[in-house]
């Protein structure tokens, strides 16, 4: 039986990842705790893996991005740098945007809300309450890009066709059509409508938030009932709103 100093001393063996999710995030959390680069066999042996195992995981793992090679071995890949940047773009975005909601709400008394698209949808990841209570405000709450304003705003800037090919996808062709026109001309007006398309009896106005160089980021949209929100009147505060945030975001 070891003595109470072996245990002490005795390194422990690191338990062999079985699932391949296991191996792959072994594999990454190896490369992370090296502070830079880290060869196969060091690999293999800090993750307790077949060196073979670990030379063909590393090889998909460079092929998809995700590593990097060097000549010492294998690196972060900048995948994991662009991930980790779209992680903390909703956290930066609420940052910026917090006061600017708020007084855009104080103006107009109606409900603002911060929007990012996520595959079809729009996700709000902040919203101040405005004079309609029915009206949720609750973050992660969904919409879809196709009707709303939020949604408008946001594809008619988006550089990746494929992206407003999915979210139009349901549509009729010569529909998909009036919908690509519908964006051109949000695009424009850097405004976007919904009278009543995605919920009875409101009307929402929205604007995109770019980046310094002109990279859509999400957008900012106002809601309140079709007959009484003016929407010639909150279009350009909302538009200011964005290119507020829009500021904000390059001097943080």
């Amino acid at each position: 039986m070891p003595s109470l100093a072996e245990w002490n001393t005795t390194p422990a063996t690191p338990a062999r990842p079985v699932s391949v999710l296991d191996r792959i995030i072994a594999i990454l959390d190896a490369v992370k705790e090296s502070a830079g680069s880290i060869t196969i066999t060091d690999l293999a042996s800090r993750t307790a893996m077949p060196k073979s195992t670990v030379s063909r995981l590393v090889a998909e793992l460079v092929s998809q991005r995700y590593l990097s090679r060097t000549e010492d071995g294998v690196a972060l890949g900048l995948r994991l740098f662009e991930l980790g940047a779209r992680a903390s773009l909703p956290r930066r975005l609420v940052a910026a945007a917090a006061p600017v909601l708020r007084n855009l709400r104080d103006v107009t008394g109606e409900r603002v809300g911060l929007w990012v698209q996520q595959g079809t949808d729009m996700v709000s990841i902040a919203a101040v309450a405005g004079r309609l209570p029915m009206l949720p405000t609750r973050a992660g709450m969904r919409s879809p890009a196709l009707t709303t304003a939020s949604g408008k705003a946001y594809l008619a800037f988006c550089a990746d066709p494929a992206v407003v090919s999915r979210v139009s996808a349901p549509l009729p062709e010569d529909d998909a059509d009036s919908f690509r026109r519908e964006l051109a001309d949000v695009r424009a007006a850097v405004m976007a409508t919904d009278m009543e398309a995605s919920y009875p009896g409101i009307l929402a106005v929205a604007t995109p938030v770019l980046s310094s160089d002109r990279v859509v980021l999400g957008a900012i949209s106002i809601a309140g009932p079709s007959g009484a929100m003016d929407p010639d009147r909150v279009a350009p505060l909302v538009r200011a709103a964005g290119s507020t945030v829009t500021r904000r975001l390059a001097a943080a």
